[in-house]
């Protein structure tokens, strides 16, 4: 039984479902997200879509502190960002072009956060719903290439219904580091998942 997850597409503020190939099954206590996600200003509902799992053990569920993974490349241009809740925990990823040979990832930092939240690099304030607040960042993780050209142009707002995610929000994307923004109805726990051989960041989130 693959995972199930709301998929948000590159093009100009569509969202268009898309199937990608399941890889595994989910380990014993993982979620099976549920439902359809719309991106902040699209009104368009998103169908569920398949993600691969990855395999072998997880990682315990880091609650009130941060946790890092690093990645494989210095640089890691975004191709797409999917999000969605299930019956226990809510999922986000990141899906990267692949350098050669090589599953492209960058390093990343979820950590918990607390309002009020500003734009990067312009400072202007950022309003994300929600009652609890993760920051994801993406050192090395960028939608713009080398010409300043965009990689994906998303959408990069996402709300979704039910929980634990009720939102998430770009913060910025400067200096090839990309910040997001992710509002919860609760305290956070978080994990990132193993590297499964894609260019994909997959984060797990519960609330207590």
């Amino acid at each position: 039984m693959a995972i199930a997850l709301a998929l948000v597409t590159s093009g100009c503020g569509t969202a268009k479902p898309s199937s990608l190939p399941a890889t595994a099954s989910p380990p014993t206590g993982s979620s099976t997200p549920s439902g359809s996600s719309t991106p902040s200003g699209s009104g368009l509902p998103v169908q569920p879509t398949l993600v691969p799992t990855p395999a072998g053990s997880l990682p315990a569920f880091a609650c009130g502190r941060e946790v890092v993974q690093s990645g494989s490349v210095p640089i890691a241009y975004l191709r797409g960002l999917e999000a969605a809740n299930g019956d226990i925990a809510g999922l986000i990823v990141f899906t990267f072009e692949r350098s050669g040979n090589v599953a492209a990832t960058p390093d990343v930092t979820v950590r918990p956060v607390s309002p009020p939240f500003t734009r990067d690099p312009s400072g202007l304030p950022l309003a994300v719903e929600g009652s609890h607040f993760l920051q994801v960042v993406l050192q090395g993780g960028t939608a713009l290439d080398a010409d300043f050209q965009p990689t994906f142009e998303g959408p990069f707002d996402i709300a979704l219904e039910g929980g634990p995610i009720v939102e998430m929000k770009r913060a910025g994307d400067f200096e090839a580091v990309s910040t997001f923004i992710v509002g919860l109805d609760g305290p956070p726990c978080a994990r990132i998942l193993p590297p499964d051989g894609t260019s994909r960041v997959v984060i797990q989130v519960q609330t207590e």
